[in-house]
């Protein structure tokens, strides 16, 4: 087995996404970085302001939602990896099943509506 620092980009995304945790722990650490990622704390107010904006347009459109958290999940796994989308979609599809991945975009769309579910009118 490759010592992690090793591993290609692709491989670490599907080592760290492989298994439960990050569907089964809210508190997982990708999870708690995802968050930040949508509140702005990586690329600023403005994409904070953006994504709060598609949320609250789509808020009850889980399908909508859905395609957002993932474009932006995996937007935020390249990063975090110094990768390319292609490869971090790919890893991300490759480390989980369809029924774990939906799963996770599930919890992911919870997240994301959290941005806006305590905005003073």
């Amino acid at each position: 087995m490759l010592n992690y620092d090793e591993m290609t980009p692709a491989q670490q995304i599907e080592h760290d996404y492989g298994g439960t945790q990050l569907t089964d722990d809210v508190n997982h650490h990708r999870r708690r970085f995802f968050r930040c990622w949508l509140d702005g704390s990586y690329n600023g107010e403005s994409h904070y302001r953006a994504n709060c904006e598609i949320v609250r347009n789509n808020y009850h459109s889980w399908s909508k939602l859905r395609e957002f958290v993932l474009s932006e999940f995996v937007d935020y796994t390249a990063k975090e990896y110094e990768t390319s989308r292609e490869i971090a979609s790919d890893a991300i599809s490759s480390s989980m099943t369809s029924s774990r991945l939906i799963i996770l975009l599930d919890a992911l769309v919870d997240d994301a509506r959290d941005l806006v579910d305590f905005e003073e009118e």
